[in-house]
């Protein structure tokens, strides 16, 4: 989301494309639905409804919530993609 959100690496050097760069509120559909109709997937997957595929991702705190400069460097709890978890933090 950080990607999206500012159109640069993770380590916030000068963005390869500002122009393209998602408001906060648009970079979780930028990530999410847009894909999966982009992909011709748009009735199971790109959001978290029963008998969607699941493909998703928990972090350790709220991305909108978080100050830019911290995107990036959230800690991912949980990811699952394909319905199967692939990535699980201690203690999950």
């Amino acid at each position: 989301m950080a990607g999206a959100r500012h159109r640069r690496p993770g380590d916030l050097s000068r963005p390869p494309g500002p122009e393209q760069a998602l408001t906060l509120l648009r970079a979780p559909r930028g990530i999410t639905l847009d894909p999966a109709w982009a992909a011709g997937e748009g009735h199971m997957a790109g959001r978290l409804a029963v008998g969607y595929r699941a493909d998703l991702t928990v972090l350790a705190d709220n991305p909108l919530d978080v100050a830019d400069a911290d995107l990036a460097g959230l800690p991912v709890l949980l990811t699952v993609v394909a319905d199967r978890p692939t990535h699980r933090a201690a203690g999950i």
